[in-house]
């Protein structure tokens, strides 16, 4: 289990801020571990259901939490089985009319189906959601196993990336914003680029054995 305070020592390790008068105060560096948490997220959304009551007759059902279409993966019925998105509707010659299979598509944040709902039923829907950092220091934060580097690179980098504009707005030296600490941000935000495209590869490649 990693938390705030461990994630948050360790940008302050990479950041070389573990002396008796840090640079960065122990807010800043939360905030900068949310906004990581949130970017890590949509790189790697976490995958979550909800459910949602379809009543008898009604073509269309308000969801919670409040979902985009984009997030919403699959949904199935009370009986566990599938239904498919809607594409588009069109006519079927055989019954001269339009077709009865049950679908659906998104709206806002409801559901909306192609046909009235059957019965009265809990159905459920698969959705990809983003990762938020705790607000505490004790509770796990909510990244996998072997990703907590990246979220510590990439609040490295917005650290330094800050400072490093900061020192220009107070011209402390020309071209501040591309001097030794932005490149230092380029670096961290690099490295975490590289452990995601890592990552990436070993989710699509899976596991293998040597003999």
């Amino acid at each position: 289990m990693t938390t705030r305070l461990e994630l948050r020592t360790a940008v302050r390790r990479r950041l070389e801020d573990t002396g008796g008068s840090p640079l960065w105060d122990d807010a800043a560096l939360n905030d900068f571990l949310a906004e990581a948490m949130r970017r890590y997220g949509v790189r790697f959304p976490k995958e979550l259901s909800t459910t949602v009551n379809v009543v008898a007759g009604a073509t269309s059902a308000v969801v919670t939490p409040a979902l985009t279409a984009g997030q919403v993966v699959r949904i199935f019925d009370d009986v566990g089985q599938p239904i498919p998105r809607q594409q588009a509707i069109e006519p079927d010659a055989a019954l001269s009319g339009l077709v009865t299979a049950q679908a659906w598509r998104w709206w806002g944040s409801t559901l909306v189906l192609a046909q009235p709902a059957a019965a009265t039923a809990t159905w459920q829907i698969d959705y990809l959601g983003g990762r938020t950092l705790p607000t505490d220091d004790v509770t796990a934060v909510d990244v996998d196993d072997g990703d907590e580097d990246i979220v510590v690179l990439l609040a490295a980098a917005t650290a330094l990336r800050r400072r490093a504009i900061e020192d220009g707005k107070r011209g402390a030296g020309r071209g501040a914003g591309n001097g030794p600490i932005a490149v230092s941000a380029d670096v961290c935000r690099n490295e975490a680029e590289r452990l995601i495209a890592a990552r990436r590869r070993r989710a699509r490649g899976g596991w293998t054995a040597t003999g």
